[in-house]
């Protein structure tokens, strides 16, 4: 799908799915013509993205957020620490 129906179906807007895409968060597929594809599975990894940020979470503590819970079985005590020390910075 192309960036336009992601956005309506995620309730969010082109701008910030590129703005997403920027910090790391969403990745697209690029076409021979430079259009930006998506995978259905993008739909709730953008909403998810959308209401953290809605939530006053910064990009930098999604993408952890994100990193969770693409490879739960890499969130530990390390992971912990780590997020529990980005939020002090915030």
């Amino acid at each position: 799908m192309k960036i336009g129906e992601l956005a309506k179906r995620a309730g969010t807007s082109t701008r910030m799915l590129r703005y997403y895409e920027a910090q790391g968060l969403l990745a697209a597929e690029r076409s021979a013509n430079g259009y930006r594809s998506y995978d259905e599975s993008d739909v709730e990894r953008a909403r998810t993205i959308a209401n953290l940020i809605r939530s006053g979470l910064p990009s930098k503590l999604v993408q952890v957020v994100l990193i969770a819970q693409d490879e739960p079985a890499g969130w530990g005590v390390n992971c912990d620490l780590e997020f529990a020390k980005l939020l002090r910075e915030e």
